[in-house]
């Protein structure tokens, strides 16, 4: 993998990381645009779930990457755990969610999948 791919998937991850603490830390801050309000326990509890998750997945890209491993898994993971948020998202009625959670979710998601599965790409196939 180039260094610039390297350097593109830790800028990736560390972003993902920062949603990550924040979910962890605050979920009902950071989710209440997707999920309304998560003061309840009965919420933030799988609230912080999806953060240790994100955590995870950003951990693991940078791990491989700081040991040579191949990081292409890890961001392909990143990109399936965004395309089964948007799916619940789309999937839950409408007057369960905030009135711009859908939309809010495909276009915040859909980004970071999209953008995980490029790098994916430009990291499997060693691009420049």
């Amino acid at each position: 993998m180039t260094s610039s791919t390297k350097q593109l998937v830790i800028g990736y991850c560390v972003l993902r990381g920062v949603y990550a603490i924040g979910l962890l830390a605050a979920p009902a801050r950071f989710a209440a645009p997707w999920l309304g309000d998560v003061r309840r326990a009965s919420a933030a509890i799988p609230t912080r779930g999806v953060g240790a998750r994100e955590l995870a997945l950003s951990a693991g890209a940078i791990g491989a990457v700081a040991s040579g491993s191949p990081a292409h898994p890890w961001l392909a993971a990143c990109a399936l755990a965004d395309g089964a948020d948007i799916a619940a998202t789309l999937g839950a009625k409408g007057s369960q969610l905030p009135s711009r959670s859908k939309v809010g979710t495909v276009l915040a998601a859909g980004t970071f999948g999209s953008a995980a599965l490029a790098l994916a790409a430009r990291a499997r196939n060693g691009s420049a």
